[in-house]
């Protein structure tokens, strides 16, 4: 463990103050940092844990006084941190807190892994930056740590622990103001009240360590702590359900003669467990409308006939409901949408324009949102007469760890858990109203991995989802590496003959008329995003199956690929659903430039991009160790040649060559 007297100098806070907002002017606001303070001590708190005192600022007085206190872990691993300041004379409010604002040592060659969804790693090109440049921004939804990784060299991590993963956090790194050094920031979003105003402390704590390894030896250190926790205990502890034993899942979009028949070739075909994850069947047009789904595009009898009829094939149905969202454009918006949604401090409701075809805005809901909350709960009793045994309520997991400014709701201005809070007491309701059914939710949010039963992941098919240039970055399955296990995880980008869906109800005019072979042009797209998330232990998708699919020998290759890969996960579920994963170790194999074409339900004709992965395993693989403790490590093929390999792990070491597009499971 770091001596103290080498993590003190690397410690720094900011302070974002506010006055509580009229939404007719520019809000008064005010930043306090540590190089603004007057002076700073360092003092002994006893018991081996030392303080850092800052005080007096121009802005907050003479009197104003911060301080951040390390305490030695209990074991042994780093240094345990809290921060309170007091004494502020200002008149404005704390609205949000950096701390820590961890500077650390880099080198060119340091990679930065963040929290975004389920984890990414970063390479910045430093020489790029100028000192203090932002290097990523995300809000902290699921895991709560960071690390600079150093390769063999000493790497530094930090995290947040408590009750932060209901509140509204953000993950920020920056290049440091010192050549060579590169700051870690969490900042945390509080309720902006009067009782935070003179005094106030984080209302959670954290680790800052040292550690050498790479983003899954991070994990670690995190998921010692976590699994330790009630939500992670509960969610390990529920009894096991259907979605154990389900070997692929279908994310179909459209009426009943559309989704229903190729979901049940399929099962009929293998003979395994199937899930549907049922886009499109209610009346109003996709991302438009909300929340009125009911009634179904077809009538509630058409629909509840496909559900029983899909139920007697030993299919699980899954109906999709936005969770958050009312449209702007709603007749029912100024009455019933408005009170409810959430309010920025702009004085903006919060929304979004997802459907470019049409002109919706959905507006995210707040956790204070009774109309909203009880319309929710009506449509979930309505689809469970249908027969249906789940239901996915999207955006849930990662739109509503957020701000709310709005005066007429029954919480604090600003951060807090109200909002998370809201939406936690709405799923247990829709669950007491409902017994038995099993909910989903986008992402992989630690907020709700004890309320829901599942979560989609499309982390790993970053092409089409991710933010920052893909050669800088690439996903890792932190969560997994986290939480696996405690939660069923499934989802997948891949479409078989790479094609999108369209929303018949949707307008054609930007509808793509010229559809070219795509499964030809880019032959091996749907094998590797298919693949990937299943390597991580997530369950198999296919994105859109059709009938044309099992009939037509262009995509013969590709469906035979999603039935080897539902046998594959089915057969070996004790590790890729119940087990534990365990480092990856080194495997060495070739590398191949896959092209990706990317494009999406909302990408219009002519606007598709080409990416050209570089340097992809030709053969991905995981490591895990089973409940009974029997260890094996999945290794899967995507190319279309036989791959040798030689894998070497802490655990175990194999080597020997992959058959083309299939996987194999490798024991010591």
């Amino acid at each position: 463990m770091k001596d103290a007297t080498e993590i003190l100098p690397r410690i720094g806070f900011a302070l974002r103050l506010t006055a509580l907002p009229d939404f007719s002017a520019p809000p008064r606001e005010a930043v306090v940092t540590d190089g603004g303070m007057s002076s700073r001590v360092v003092e002994d708190a006893g018991g081996g844990a030392v303080r850092i005192v800052w005080r007096g600022h121009p802005l907050c007085g003479a009197a104003f006084a911060v301080a951040a206190e390390l305490a030695p872990a209990p074991d042994g691993g780093g240094w345990d941190y809290s921060f309170r300041y007091d004494g502020n004379a200002s008149g404005l409010a704390v609205e949000a807190v950096e701390f820590p604002v961890l500077t650390v040592p880099r080198t060119d060659a340091t990679e930065i892994f963040y929290p975004w969804l389920c984890g990414r790693v970063r390479r910045p090109k430093w020489s790029a930056l100028e000192p203090g440049a932002e290097v990523t921004e995300i809000q902290a939804t699921g895991l709560h740590f960071m690390a600079a990784l150093n390769g063999a060299d000493e790497s530094w991590y930090v995290d947040q622990r408590g009750d932060a993963r209901l509140r509204p956090n953000w993950a920020v790194v920056r290049n440091g103001a010192q050549p060579g050094t590169v700051a870690l920031v969490f900042r945390h979003l509080p309720e902006v009240v009067e009782a935070n105003r003179a005094a106030g402390a984080l209302p959670f704590g954290g680790r800052i360590a040292t550690f050498r390894g790479d983003w899954f030896a991070a994990a670690e250190i995190y998921r010692r702590w976590a699994w330790e926790q009630p939500w992670a205990k509960a969610a390990f502890a529920r009894p096991r359900n259907r979605l154990r034993d389900i070997a692929i899942w279908f994310w179909n979009r459209g009426g009943v003669a559309d989704v229903e028949p190729p979901v049940e070739r399929f099962a009929a075909l293998t003979g395994l467990p199937v899930a549907l994850d049922w886009y499109w069947w209610h009346k109003i047009p996709y991302d438009s409308g909300y929340p009125h789904f009911w009634p179904p595009r077809e009538g509630a009898e058409a629909f509840s006939a496909a559900v029983r009829r899909l139920a007697a094939k030993g299919v699980f149905v899954q109906p999709y409901v936005n969770g958050v969202s009312w449209d702007k454009e709603s007749p029912t918006w100024k009455a019933e949408g408005e009170p409810d949604c959430i309010l920025e401090k702009s004085g903006e409701r919060w929304g979004w324009r997802y459907n470019v075809h049409m002109p919706s805005c959905l507006a995210v809901m707040c956790g204070d949102a009774p109309r909203f909350h009880a319309r929710m709960r009506d449509l979930v009793r309505r689809l469970r007469e249908c027969g249906v045994p789940g239901v996915y309520l999207d955006q849930i997991g990662c739109c509503t760890v957020r701000t709310c400014w709005d005066p007429a709701h029954r919480h604090p201005p600003g951060g807090g858990t109200a909002i998370v809070n809201g939406y936690r007491k709405m799923l247990r309701d829709i669950r007491a109203d409902n017994p038995g059914l099993l909910l989903s939710t986008e992402s992989a949010p630690e907020a709700y991995l004890d309320v829901v039963d599942s979560f989609i992941n499309l982390h790993q098919n970053e092409e089409r989802v991710a933010t920052v240039p893909v050669p800088e970055a690439e996903t890792v399955p932190a969560f997994q590496a986290v939480y696996h296990g405690a939660i069923a995880s499934y989802g997948s980008y891949a479409l078989i003959d790479g094609i999108p869906p369209w929303d018949p109800a949707w307008p054609d005019d930007d509808r793509w008329t010229d559809e070219l072979p795509w499964e030809e042009l880019y032959p091996d797209q749907f094998a590797f995003e298919f693949a990937r998330g299943v390597a991580m232990g997530i369950q198999p998708m296919v994105h859109q199956l059709r009938m044309r699919h099992f009939d037509d020998p262009r995509f013969a290759a590709n469906l035979a690929f999603a039935v080897d890969t539902a046998r594959f996960y089915f057969a070996n579920r004790d590790f890729l659903f119940d087990g534990t994963m365990c480092a990856p170790g080194t495997l060495d194999c070739a590398r191949r430039t896959v092209d990706l074409f990317v494009r999406g339900i909302y990408t219009k004709p002519g606007e598709g991009r080409v990416v050209h992965r570089p340097g992809a395993p030709a053969v991905l693989h995981s490591v895990w160790r089973a409940p009974d403790g029997r260890l094996a490590a999945t290794l899967c093929n995507w190319t279309r040649e036989p791959q040798p390999f030689a894998l070497s792990t802490p655990d175990l070491a194999a080597s020997g060559t992959v058959s083309a597009r299939s996987w194999m499971l490798v024991t010591p």
